[in-house]
C-alpha cells in the first residue's frame, strides 16, 4: 500500500525539476548550457525565468546570475536589465529593443531582500 503512494510522489518530484512557476505556465521553454551550467528558460511577455538544472553544491549567486542572464538573452533575443531570485530559480526582466542583442554581453542588476543590489556585468571574450 505504501508503494502506491511513494511511486507517484517520487515521479512528481522528478518531473517538477524544471517545471515553471505558476506565472510562467504555458510559456515557451528552451534549454541552454552556459559555461557548463544547464538552464531551462521559460519566456513570457517581458520576463524570463531560468531554472538551473545542473547539480552543484552551493553555487555563488554572482557568477550564476551572469550565466542565467546569458541563457535568458539567448532564449528571448532581448536584453536582461534586472534580475532576482536564488541559486535555483532566477527571474529576469527583459528589454526588447530594435537592435539585436549579443547574448554574451550582460549589463543587469541583481536585486534581493533588504535592498540588496549587485551589478551583473559580462562581456564577450
Amino acid at each position: 500500500m505504501f508503494r502506491m503512494f511513494l511511486i507517484p510522489a517520487v515521479l512528481t518530484l522528478v518531473v517538477a525539476c524544471d517545471a515553471p512557476s505558476p506565472g510562467f505556465r504555458g510559456a515557451v521553454a528552451s534549454r541552454h548550457v552556459v559555461e557548463g551550467t544547464e538552464f531551462t528558460v521559460h519566456v513570457k511577455d517581458d520576463t524570463a525565468q531560468a531554472l538551473r538544472t545542473t547539480n552543484g553544491f552551493s553555487p555563488r549567486i554572482g557568477p550564476l546570475a551572469g550565466r542565467a542572464a546569458i541563457a535568458m538573452q539567448q532564449a528571448s533575443g532581448c536584453r536582461v536589465t534586472r534580475m532576482g531570485g536564488d541559486a535555483a530559480v532566477l527571474v529576469g526582466y527583459l528589454s526588447c529593443g530594435k537592435t539585436p542583442v549579443r547574448s554574451c554581453e550582460v549589463d543587469a542588476t541583481l536585486t534581493g531582500p533588504r535592498g540588496f543590489r549587485a551589478p551583473v556585468v559580462r562581456s564577450c571574450g
